[in-house]
């Protein structure tokens, strides 16, 4: 096996450099590539007008609706299309990206490694300021304070021809002594200079605490998986990412470990959206020893799609579309795989009605649907009812993770083998672990096969949720009868004070719930809607 240096490779820059040594790796199956300590700056002339068009405002106050559709164009980094076998080493060497992109492409790639890689922006996509609270009262339950911005996170006040920098988008008030979030509300008066911007803010808010904001929800990932198979990330860390931290899709055997999505120093966010999300995988998913902190949303969320009928060509040969309000994470069409096997479901209740054979699928990505062959006929009315692939559904294996201080949950599951082991989670503004279809989101399926324990929770969904540590349920408008199969939920420790339930569950048959340590201020477990229901303690 070659080993080849990045130092040897020529180019104008540190981008040049990378593109020069990823095109080698690729035409050299087997290459291992040594990055030496450092940090390099990697970027392009889309992400740097990305980055400039977002500040400013020019895609309005949410500019995922531009920056995260199939046809948007950016830049990628280090692009490991049509690698195989390729191993980077990469221990202290650190992406500082300069704009807005995906700094990592792992698509069409087989047998990939990564060990050691950090990727971190040069101006966060993020903006970070201390409260600055002023007393007095503003009414209606406010008082008057200014956001002084960090000197490197300059923000764009509003002129002719910008909007101006959106701070609302998805924003959080820390307490700097205890790292916690605070409950509280806020609004922008008006933006004085790139430092300073005059608001309101609730009693509860201190001066000197912290806020931070990003500026667009959903973009290009820090790292796509995607159409690949056996990619393995070792000790590799994302520190911020205007968008998620890892996208993985239509990939196969993805085995992270000591993965870290955590905040660089000094600093309170890390990604905008989720740490990780997968769709559509096969065969093994697993985290081992991995770290998330700070992240604007899940830690993982692990799914298929839920497909609409749109028309029918005849009883077995049907047009299905995605219809998950942001599109695919990928913004890549969805599609099954002849053999594959469709659980034809109910969207307001979740419950399946009989499952078929892919014959033959034939992908229209210009039109964002397929044209399916199934083995056998289908109702002659399906309105209401979608079709779900239960074959591209991975074994997910959560082991030894740490989460905390981030918003939404942290581990969603909805695949029909899982074990989430061993893990810590704390201050998590959502339930720990939730185990439940979305229908209204149209990602699915109705979990089955979990087993979850010997976790420790510690002050989670405190802001939301029907319990602290874990739930499990069918979530859609009429969830009826059981459509999830065989949880365990055993040996967890579930420390919540403020909140009412530990332990909730719902649409489950062959459910153990057992040996689980609580402490909350109501009924731990709550139990609806189940059958075969076993608990013990």
């Amino acid at each position: 096996m070659a080993e080849r240096i990045l130092t040897e490779f020529e180019g104008r820059d540190d981008t040049e450099r990378f593109a020069q040594a990823m095109e080698y790796c690729r035409t050299n199956p087997g290459t291992t590539l040594i990055v030496p300590p450092g940090e390099y700056t990697v970027t392009g002339e889309l992400a740097r007008a990305a980055q400039e068009h977002v500040m400013r405002g020019d895609w309005g106050p949410n500019p995922q609706r531009i920056m995260f559709t199939p046809s948007y164009r950016y830049d990628r980094g280090l692009d490991f299309t049509g690698h195989r076998g390729t191993r980077v080493l990469a221990k202290g060497a650190t992406l500082m990206i300069d704009g807005f992109m995906e700094p990592v492409s792992l698509r069409d790639c087989r047998d990939v490694e990564i060990v050691g890689l950090t990727v971190d922006h040069i101006r966060k996509p993020f903006s970070r300021a201390v409260v600055r609270t002023e007393g007095e009262d503003a009414g209606e339950g406010f008082i008057r304070a200014r956001l002084v911005f960090d000197p490197d996170m300059p923000i764009v006040p509003p002129s002719d021809g910008t909007a101006g920098t959106c701070l609302t988008l998805r924003w959080q008030i820390r307490d700097p002594e205890t790292g916690r979030a605070v409950s509280a509300d806020l609004r922008i008066d008006g933006v004085t200079d790139e430092h300073t911007a005059l608001c309101r803010v609730s009693p509860s808010v201190r001066d000197g605490m912290i806020f931070t904001c990003v500026h667009t929800f959903h973009a290009r990932p820090a790292i796509l998986i995607e159409e690949a198979e056996n990619i393995r990330l070792t000790d590799v860390t994302i520190h911020s990412q205007p968008g998620m931290g890892i996208v993985g899709n239509r990939s196969r055997d993805v085995i992270l470990t000591r993965l870290r999505v955590v905040p660089a120093a000094g600093q309170f966010w890390s990604t905008n959206t989720d740490a990780t999300h997968f769709t559509a995988m096969r065969g093994l998913l697993r985290f081992e020893n991995c770290e998330f902190e700070g992240q604007g949303d899940d830690f993982t969320n692990v799914h298929g799609y839920y497909q609409a009928i749109v028309r029918r060509e005849s009883a077995s040969v049907v047009f299905m579309q995605e219809k998950t309000p942001d599109g695919t994470h990928a913004q890549s069409l969805d599609y099954p795989e002849p053999g594959d096997l469709l659980e034809l479901t109910s969207h307001d209740t979740l419950e399946v009605r009989d499952t078929y054979r892919v014959i033959a699928c034939d992908p229209m990505e210009e039109e964002w649907m397929c044209r399916t062959t199934l083995d056998h006929p289908l109702p002659e009315d399906t309105e209401g009812w979608m079709l779900a692939d239960v074959t591209a559904l991975p074994r997910l294996e959560v082991v030894g993770c740490t989460a905390s201080s981030h918003f939404a949950r942290s581990v969603l599951i909805k695949t029909r083998s899982a074990l989430i082991e061993g893990n810590t989670f704390r201050n998590v503004q959502g339930p720990a672990i939730v185990a439940a279809a979305e229908s209204w989101w149209y990602e699915g399926v109705c979990p089955a096969n979990v087993e979850i324990r010997n976790n420790r929770i510690l002050n989670c969904g405190w802001a939301w949720g029907e319990a602290a540590g874990i739930v499990v349920k069918a979530d859609s408008d009429h969830p009826t009868g059981q459509s999830i199969r065989n949880i365990v939920i055993e040996d967890n420790i579930i420390d919540a004070p403020e909140k009412e339930h530990a332990i909730y569950c719902r649409n489950v048959r062959g459910l153990i719930v057992r040996r689980n340590h609580t402490n909350v201020s109501g009924e731990p477990i709550f139990i609806e809607d189940c059958a075969e229901v076993r608990t013990a303690e």
